[in-house]
């Protein structure tokens, strides 16, 4: 009993949604009809149905890796030679300079004596001798006294040297003497015989002696 009743209900409601529609489609055309002309009004209207839009695919992107050419490097050109125009300036060769080296002359070594009697006697005599150093560098002086005629001669004493007798002659060797500086010394000497004792000559090696 309950399955008839709502089968006639929902029978009903077909047929008024039915009715309804009806109803609705005859006032739009009536409407199309007031509003278009009835030229127009003849025509079926068209009912436009949205379009569903399509998916378009994305255009992947080939990405295409071209390979550049290598370059090969080129060789520089070779400068060629030319000739030296007769108007280009010849470089002057330069000259160097010689060396002189200056040998500095060598040291002066000289000095002067003087032999001075101071007393005489005929079996002997008494002298001074003075050495001055003329030269640039510190000498040994040596100063020999010689003698003529003079018999058994005999050297008694000598101060401020270094005496010796060579046969005739009395030889005199004394320390080193500084440039610009002066020695003396003295002797005694006594001989056998006639003649006035007094030496005859003197001799400064190195240098000069002279008897007054």
């Amino acid at each position: 009993m309950a399955a008839k009743h709502s089968a006639y209900v929902f029978g009903t409601a077909r047929f008024l949604l039915s009715f309804g529609t009806a109803i609705l489609v005859l006032l739009v055309v009536w409407v199309a009809v007031r509003a278009v002309g009835p030229a127009e009004a003849s025509k079926a209207p068209l009912v436009a149905l949205p379009s569903i839009p399509r998916a378009t695919p994305t255009p992947t992107k080939t990405i295409k890796t071209s390979r550049s050419p290598s370059r090969t490097p080129s060789k520089s050109p070779t400068p060629s030679k030319t000739s030296a125009r007769a108007s280009d300036p010849v470089p002057k060769k330069t000259r160097t300079p010689t060396r002189t080296t200056t040998t500095a002359p060598p040291a002066r070594t000289d000095y002067e004596a003087t032999l001075s009697v101071t007393a005489s006697w005929q079996s002997g005599y008494m002298a001074v001798v003075r050495v001055v150093n003329e030269g640039d560098e510190p000498v040994r002086w040596k100063v020999t006294v010689s003698h003529s005629g003079q018999h058994d001669l005999q050297l008694r004493n000598t101060w401020n040297a270094r005496g010796e007798l060579s046969g005739s002659s009395l030889v005199f060797t004394g320390g080193t003497l500084a440039p610009g500086r002066t020695a003396s010394f003295g002797f005694q000497t006594s001989k056998s015989g006639r003649g006035d004792a007094r030496p005859a000559d003197c001799n400064a090696l190195g240098g000069t002696c002279r008897v007054r």
